[in-house]
């Protein structure tokens, strides 16, 4: 029943709308297996460096994700991930068990690293490493006794790698684990002591899990590509691979502050099995990527060590508590989508989730033709290969050795020019661009408005094309008057251009048209920047403005004239709206009140007139009627 509860609890974590962004690459990737029967060596997703290596490994984890997504989309890769995870969880139950820890203290334990991790149970090639992590530890017992199944590690170790490059971690936690049977040796009564044989099997098995590693169709490469993470977050801050803070990370520093001193207080467990869970925790701060293996592992040695102190109750002792607990986990998963799915939703939703993407931006590009040499940020590119390869290839990715490290330093940097980022992209070919994380990107200040156009400004994304003769239409009918600054501490500024740069194809008064609308809109209504950039419109000669533009802005500012009972100033504006629109009721009637204001009673009685002959029968036409009589 404890197991039950906690497997419905793992499940409901993890039957979730997927919003992992790497998935997409993997995708992409699998299907050109699957497609070709060739395995991606090379960075032919991207224009920029088509030709550069890309040594991963885990072919095996994109070719079966592809084939899921093949059958069933996304659902059936949700589903696929599901089972995935309930399977670690169920081989952690069982080990813990094996260990000697309680059905509730299991439970409890593993419950709440589940939580802590849930952020993780996503669908990446890094679940496999969890699940080939829990098989490692539990074959530990059997390396000491001396089984000769534990040369079974070797193999899978093989086929792990083949999953994901996370099999590196193989070698060294079998080394740990060999430092914790030699520290355990060194505490042991001489007659109990391990012998050196058993003590050197972890060694060897380590050195063959490392030669291992090389068995999968990148070869040797493998080491290039874990050799390139090691120092990619001093060149380029990727937030995975950055080291533990309490900000970020404090349910992680939680659950290892809440373990340790289980631990201390307990002797049952060696220091093979506790070490390696330390060394992960001890990864995890310098690399936060290694955190919910760290918490799988702790959890695993952490749940005896607490079976031993719940034990001192004898409460804890009583069935009654565990299957409570069950029935705990069980309604903590199930009755949040019971609640959603009474209220007209969905039990479960596990298709895509597509609100972090930029869609309308992505739609706004596919419409105009700005796919074929842009600019995108690495998370979006992901999206971009799964949703446009072959046809069109993207700028970057989230596959970070597919791209050399001075490309990484220079997407790294926070001091880069403006100068610097053209010559840049005039480099590699780029023409347009879309930014998406527009509020905290500080790449979106790097356009300079002189050679790059802002044509889409949509929730969090921006869409720029190069001052090219053939964006000039493009340009012409979307510029936006707008650039941006960034700071650390603001984010992203919108900061209007008072003027069209000297390149701009949009006439002066549709430039001040613009920014009256961007002023309005970034000060929340009406401003004195706004109304100025509006009146600087309208004070441009007749002709200037496409007609639907001048009507509409005239009329506007008509309309607040009479508002502000400035109707000697509302008189022109709203004239000149009806010379464009002369039918317009809404206008005639904003023009017929400043004249009764002005005094002008005989002019307003002629447009009353005119408004009760425009909408006869309407509340408007009879009052318009009744003020002429």
């Amino acid at each position: 029943m404890a197991l039950a509860g906690l497997l419905v609890w793992v499940a409901g974590l993890c039957l979730v709308p997927v919003q992992e962004t790497d998935l997409f690459f993997r995708l992409a990737a699998g299907e050109q297996f699957l497609r070709t029967g060739a395995i991606v060596h090379a960075n032919l997703f991207s224009f920029t460096y088509p030709d550069a290596p890309y040594p991963d490994s885990a072919w095996l984890f994109d070719a079966a994700a592809a084939a899921l997504a093949r059958m069933g989309g996304f659902p059936a890769l949700v589903l696929g991930k599901t089972l995935l995870v309930l399977a670690i969880f169920l081989l952690a139950y069982r080990l813990c068990r094996l260990r000697g820890a309680s059905a509730l203290a299991t439970t409890v334990v593993l419950a709440t690293a589940a939580l802590v991790m849930r952020e993780r149970l996503v669908e990446r090639p890094h679940l496999f490493s969890l699940l080939g992590e829990v098989a490692l530890l539990g074959a530990l017992p059997l390396i000491q006794r001396g089984s000769r199944w534990v040369w079974l590690l070797v193999p899978m170790v093989s086929l792990w790698a083949n999953w994901h490059a996370g099999a590196f971690i193989a070698p060294v936690l079998l080394g740990v684990a060999g430092v914790g049977a030699a520290l355990d040796r060194h505490l042991q009564a001489p007659a109990h002591r391990l012998p050196v044989r058993s003590l050197a099997r972890y060694f060897t098995l380590a050195l063959l899990s490392a030669v291992a590693l090389v068995a999968t169709p990148v070869g040797i490469g493998i080491v290039r590509y874990l050799a390139f993470h090691v120092g990619i977050f001093a060149i380029h801050p990727v937030d995975e691979f950055r080291s533990l803070t309490w900000r970020s990370d404090a349910p992680f520093v939680l659950f290892a502050l809440a373990v340790l001193p289980v631990l201390a207080l307990s002797t049952r467990d060696h220091w093979r099995d506790r070490l390696p869970a330390l060394a992960l925790a001890v990864l995890a701060t310098r690399h936060v990527r290694f955190a919910a293996d760290a918490i799988l592992m702790l959890a695993i040695v952490a749940a005896p060590a607490l079976a031993d102190l719940l034990d001192r109750f004898p409460i804890t002792r009583s069935p009654r508590l565990v299957g409570g607990c069950a029935v705990a986990l069980f309604t903590l998963a199930v009755l949040p989508r019971t609640v959603d799915a009474g209220r007209g939703g969905r039990f479960a939703t596990i298709s895509l989730d597509t609100n972090a993407l930029p869609v309308d931006a992505i739609q706004f590009v596919d419409q105009h033709g700005l796919r074929e040499r842009m600019y995108n940020d690495f998370e979006t590119g992901s999206y971009l290969i799964w949703q446009g390869y072959p046809r069109y290839r993207v700028f970057v990715d989230p596959r970070l050795p597919a791209y050399p490290l001075p490309f990484h330093r220079l997407l790294g940097r926070m001091d880069v020019t403006r100068d610097e980022w053209t010559q840049a992209m005039d480099s590699l070919g780029v023409d347009t661009a879309l930014l998406d994380y527009a509020g905290i990107n500080r790449r979106a200040a790097f356009w300079d408005p002189e050679r790059w156009a802002l044509v889409f400004r949509a929730k969090d994304s921006r869409v720029f094309v190069r001052r090219l003769p053939k964006w000039q239409d493009l340009i012409a009918a979307l510029e936006i008057p707008a650039t941006f600054d960034f700071t650390v501490e603001n984010g992203a500024i919108t900061r209007p251009l008072p003027a069209p740069p000297q390149t701009s194809p949009v006439p002066a008064c549709e430039w001040q048209l613009r920014l009256g609308d961007l002023c309005f809109e970034l000060d929340n209504g009406k401003s004195e920047r706004a109304m100025a950039a509006y009146r600087a419109a309208l004070a441009a000669p007749a002709g200037c403005l496409a007609p639907s533009r001048e009507s509409s802005a005239a009329a506007w500012m008509g309309a607040l004239d009479v508002a502000a009972h400035r109707f000697d100033q509302a008189i022109p504006l709203l004239d000149r709206a009806l010379a464009l629109t002369p039918d317009d009721t809404a206008l005639l009637t904003q023009r017929a009140l400043a004249l009764e204001a002005l005094g002008r009673s005989s002019e307003a009685s002629e447009t009353w007139k005119r408004i009760a002959h425009l909408a006869p029968g309407t509340a408007l036409g009879q009052k318009a009627a009744a003020k002429n009589r």
